[in-house]
């Protein structure tokens, strides 16, 4: 039997953590809950105000130490940099959230343009994969570490006007399957958090015109709040995950429309 308590595995005191658009929503929500357990915590965002005032907040109310590192995780130099400088602050990365993401913010594929799917696609997939890239040699060189990656319900297929961002949040999934594979020997876990509908600023406009039809397709009957996903996120860095790699966990109060 272990002789670590529940409790106390999800004691996050002196760890490390970054949060990709950790200025607001569900990143925001992920780096409070983190610093609630102890973290200390980069923002990275582009929304460098956004962030700074993220971070100050962090170190008032938790009483943890945070930073803001301006960042667009598409540009493999600013993510390199951002995890060179978390290392350098803190001393190590013990956790990374890949929570950034970004649609083409079009209402169909084919009024998207190419330049729509770059940013779109150079945020959501490039943006993991640069991140990722950069914190694995820090964690196998310690030997341990945690990588959570997002989907979304769209890479199921759910949502035809966000073909380009499903398909991102596609390749999220199987990107994190092959790395998780290829570095567990070195104690290096990596899964993907699968958010449903969350009440963000990013989803207020939408959800004020068809919110209401929307909590139809939920069989708890209602959207995600921002800490329904921080929750799942803290739990799949936690030491009560540590069995639990190269999985897709979904966060989505029962989705009931195929």
């Amino acid at each position: 039997m272990s002789a670590t308590s529940f409790a106390e595995k999800f004691d996050f005191t002196d760890d490390v953590v970054v949060v990709t658009g950790g200025a607001s929503g569900i990143g925001k929500a992920v780096c409070e809950t983190f610093a609630a357990q102890g973290a200390n915590v980069t923002v990275a965002d582009v929304d460098v105000g956004g962030a700074e005032e993220t971070a100050a907040a962090l170190e008032d109310e938790y009483d943890t130490r945070a930073i803001a590192i301006e960042t667009d995780v598409s540009s493999y130099d600013e993510a390199e940099d951002m995890i060179d400088a978390t290392v350098g602050e803190f001393g190590s990365i013990d956790v990374l959230v890949n929570n950034a993401g970004l649609s083409t913010g079009t209402s169909s594929f084919l009024e998207s343009t190419p330049e729509d799917w770059d940013r779109s696609v150079g945020v959501t997939y490039f943006g993991t994969m640069n991140c990722t890239h950069a914190a694995l040699p820090y964690m196998i060189e310690q030997e341990s570490g945690c990588v959570i990656n997002y989907a979304s319900d769209s890479y199921k297929g759910n949502d035809p006007s966000l073909a380009v961002y499903g398909g991102a949040k596609a390749a999220n999934v199987a990107f994190t399957m092959n790395v998780a594979k290829e570095v567990g020997e070195h104690g290096v876990r990596l899964n993907v958090v699968s958010p449903g509908t969350t009440e963000t600023p990013a989803t207020e406009d939408w959800l004020a015109e068809y919110g209401d039809k929307v909590r139809e397709s939920y069989a708890l009957g209602r959207l995600g709040e921002p800490e329904d996903i921080a929750d799942t996120v803290v739990f799949l860095a936690s030491d009560a995950a540590d069995w639990i790699t190269a999985e897709v966990v979904s966060v989505n109060g029962g989705y009931i429309r195929g």
